[in-house]
């Protein structure tokens, strides 16, 4: 790993279990000198990246916030999807919520709020189960065979106990039956009491989805609508903010 490979890399070992780290403690998991370790975390706090608490421990600094909202501004699939998501939320009455798979982390990036009430386990930027919901099986559904080979061997356990399969033809079996449909239903799989249909988002025509788009419903209430209605009008959203995406792309 490069040095600038290491520096960055400090950058991930915060999570919401440990906000806080000393230059020992980055040292240890970055396996080199503590010398070498404070040499990173100094260039990190002079670039805003960390801050350097009373204790001596760091924490992410406030240039994250601000990366944070250069994203927001900047990323085609968001620019491109709001509005989609304003749309559908308003016309459903009905969260709406985008998720973008980076190597091998599901996040939420942008959700659109109707319903105040509904108190989702992940928000923005919180990392989800990659094989649980209907957002991670919509993208997964489209990702081809070597893909899902890698990540099978890596999470055999995890894709087990999600239902998608004891075996490497199991799990590209039942993917295939979602990419057909263009969609997938999740019911309390993330939360009890609340479902989501999830269709995939793309930004290329590789037909390698980067994230899905999921609306949001209580569970209760999901069999007193129309249901093939509102699978059509998530599978219309997610074309048209995939479409939009690519113009904003390609200029």
């Amino acid at each position: 790993m490069s040095s600038i490979a290491k520096l960055l890399s400090i950058l991930e070992l915060f999570s919401e279990s440990r906000p806080f780290l000393s230059a020992e403690q980055i040292a240890a998991e970055l396996d080199c000198s503590i010398p070498t370790a404070y040499r990173y975390v100094r260039e990190l706090v002079e670039s805003g990246m960390l801050l350097r608490f009373a204790g001596g421990d760091y924490g992410l600094g406030p240039r994250i916030i601000t990366l944070d909202y250069h994203l927001r501004v900047s990323d085609p699939l968001l620019k491109a999807g709001q509005p989609v998501m304003r749309e559908i939320a308003d016309r459903s009455g009905f969260d709406v919520v985008m998720s973008r798979w980076y190597g091998n982390e599901l996040v939420d990036t942008h959700r659109e709020t109707h319903d105040a009430t509904l108190d989702l386990r992940y928000g923005r930027g919180r990392p989800r189960p990659l094989f649980l919901g209907a957002a991670p099986k919509a993208i997964l559904s489209t990702f081809p065979k070597a893909k899902l080979a890698a990540l099978f061997n890596e999470y055999a356990a995890e894709i087990s106990s999600s239902g998608l399969g004891d075996s490497l033809e199991e799990f590209r079996s039942r993917l295939l039956k979602i990419r057909r449909a263009g969609y997938y239903l999740s019911n309390g799989e993330l939360d009890e009491g609340v479902s989501a249909i999830a269709s995939p988002l793309f930004t290329d025509d590789s037909g390698e989805a980067v994230g899905a788009l999921a609306l949001v419903v209580p569970s209760q209430r999901l069999e007193l609508l129309n249901f093939d209605r509102l699978v059509e009008t998530v599978k219309e959203a997610a074309a048209r903010a995939s479409s939009r995406a690519r113009s904003v792309i390609e200029g």
